[in-house]
């Protein structure tokens, strides 16, 4: 199932770009959905940065046909490669992500990129949920708590950026 999402920055790339890569930022945003344990890494690997975030969340809202999966808690995995600046200051990066010991994937691109006077972070997502006659039903519930969790880190940039 695909997520696309993107929120608007009163911000240059390089500025929406050092929020995003920041430590401090990705573990504010994990407080803010509520994380029960974080764990963030940012690295570097030749021309690209590498963010690294997990987190494990309660699995309050997981549907009772999922729950037997998950358990009480959930490890939500996802790594971001934000590759070198385009010359007009742009990014990209590629995403993957799971729910560790389940059967959710998550694959995509990130973009960051100056759109008039302001920046626009973009995400585009498929989330895959490989369970026989069940996963597409649980799609949607995977797909919501992940967007739910990237307004809230969206939101979360905004008051970072301070526009």
């Amino acid at each position: 199932m695909e997520l696309k999402m993107s929120a608007s920055y009163d911000a240059t790339p390089e500025e929406v770009f050092a929020i995003v890569t920041d430590t401090a930022f990705r573990e504010q945003a994990c407080e803010k959905t509520k994380a029960l344990s974080y764990d963030v890494k940012v690295s570097t690997s030749g021309g690209d940065t590498v963010v690294r975030v997990s987190r494990k969340m309660e699995a309050k809202d997981i549907p009772d046909m999922a729950r037997k999966f998950v358990g009480e808690t959930l490890t939500v995995v996802q790594t971001e490669t934000w590759h070198a600046a385009a010359a007009d200051g742009s990014r990209r990066a590629d995403v993957s992500g799971e729910i560790s010991n389940t059967p959710v994937t998550l694959k995509g691109t990130a973009r960051i990129a100056a759109n008039g006077g302001q920046t626009v972070q973009a995400i585009d997502l498929d989330i895959k949920v490989a369970v026989p006659l069940i996963g597409k039903k649980m799609e949607p519930f995977v797909v919501d708590a992940i967007r739910n969790g990237l307004q809230k880190e969206h939101d979360l940039g905004h008051e970072w950026s301070g526009k």
